[in-house]
């Protein structure tokens, strides 16, 4: 999976992230690890690369990790961020 690129923009603002749907006139707002997250969206991922990646970034367990990149997804699929 990865972000969806046709009809959106985004802006990164103090290490937040801005992402705006175009198409939808929709906007959704992410802290410092969903644009971490989502800047590793722009490659092709897994929840499980996505997982392994917040984790050691942030120094998180795996099942902590886990739980916050489930969130962030359902969250792009709600958006339908994700292409």
């Amino acid at each position: 999976m990865k972000l969806r690129t046709e009809d959106v923009t985004w802006q990164e603002i103090d290490g937040e992230l801005v992402i705006l749907d175009l198409a939808q006139s929709s906007y959704l707002t992410t802290n410092k690890t969903g644009a971490y997250l989502a800047n590793l969206l722009l490659e092709e991922q897994t929840e499980e690369s996505l997982t392994a990646a917040l984790a050691a970034e942030y120094e998180l367990s795996t099942e902590s990790a886990a739980t916050d990149v489930r969130a962030f997804l359902e969250q792009l699929r709600e958006q339908a961020l994700l292409a």
